[in-house]
């Protein structure tokens, strides 16, 4: 996901968020730092993002578009990605 984001930084804002059902908030920013990862990471301790979403296990990920629509949402990345960006960007 990190070098998704560093290829379309500007064009689409990414959010990694932990919905803190594993891990605590000190062991995610642990996590982020040793991966370098630097696009936004929110903890979500009370999973609300999780709830308002229907996350059902980690990881999922969802794309939505610039109205908050959900355009795609699974436990992995679509092979194509590129094809979802692309759709997103019109």
């Amino acid at each position: 996901m990190e070098s998704l984001y560093k290829r379309l930084s500007g064009k689409i804002e990414f959010i990694g968020i932990n919905v803190g059902i594993n891990e605590r908030e000190k062991g995610v920013r642990g996590y982020v730092k040793e991966k370098n990862l630097t696009f936004t990471i929110i903890y979500d301790e009370h999973q609300k993002v999780t709830k308002t979403f229907g996350v059902m296990g980690t990881p999922t990920h969802i794309i939505t578009d610039r109205k908050g629509f959900v355009r795609y949402r699974d436990a992995k990345f679509p092979d194509d990605i590129d094809e979802h960006m692309k759709e997103l960007l019109k």
